[in-house]
């Protein structure tokens, strides 16, 4: 009985010194450069991200093999994804261009009526996949004031390099990245 006692006392112990698995919280939009906004540059506002239902939480969501999905418990997201979807776009579009400013719709509204330009998307993937990829897809509607004059389906992906979550953060921000040179390649021509 003794010795039941002390293999009892003796297994809570070393069950209480395992530290708890760390959480890591991931910000997708690293910031805006510092630059002197142009008043003249065309205006795109990035209005509503919507996102599939089971993007609509905290946990990176992981793709295994035939479609199954993954929450996971210890990478979470710092922000609702459509949030920071919308700011790394404003964000990238900023600073890779100065002919068009893109502005959140939730800071700014249109400055000229006469010619603003505004983006929807709806998200359907966003997220790493085991065949060492990340993916982010869906649709976005391009709109010049209240005219609809460009619907389009976007599939992009990476192929990652690197392990851990991350590089993974890192690579689905160069994919919002090129969905925002796919959108301001778009405007060019009506500009």
């Amino acid at each position: 009985m003794k010795y039941f006692i002390f293999l009892m006392i003796s297994m809570s112990l070393i069950g209480c010194q395992s530290a708890p698995p760390s959480i890591n919280v991931f910000q997708l939009s690293q910031g805006p450069q510092s630059a002197v906004v142009n008043f003249d540059a065309t205006q795109l506002l990035v209005e509503r991200i919507e996102l599939v239902d089971y993007l609509k939480q905290n946990n990176i969501i992981f793709e295994h093999n035939y479609g199954e999905l993954t929450a996971t418990k210890y990478q979470l997201w710092a922000e609702p994804i459509n949030k920071g979807i919308a700011r790394t776009l404003v964000n990238n579009i900023n600073a890779e261009q100065n002919v068009i400013r893109a502005d959140s719709s939730e800071f700014t509204t249109c400055r000229i009526k006469t010619a603003c330009y505004r983006v929807t998307i709806f998200v359907e993937k966003f997220y790493p996949s085991f065949d060492s990829s990340v993916k982010f897809s869906g649709k976005y509607k391009l709109y010049l004031n209240e005219t609809l004059i460009e619907q389009q389906d976007f599939n992009l992906q990476e192929t990652l390099t690197q392990d851990g979550y991350p590089h993974t953060v890192e690579s689905l921000t160069l994919l919002v990245g090129q969905l925002g040179q796919i959108i301001t390649k778009r405007l060019s021509p009506q500009l």
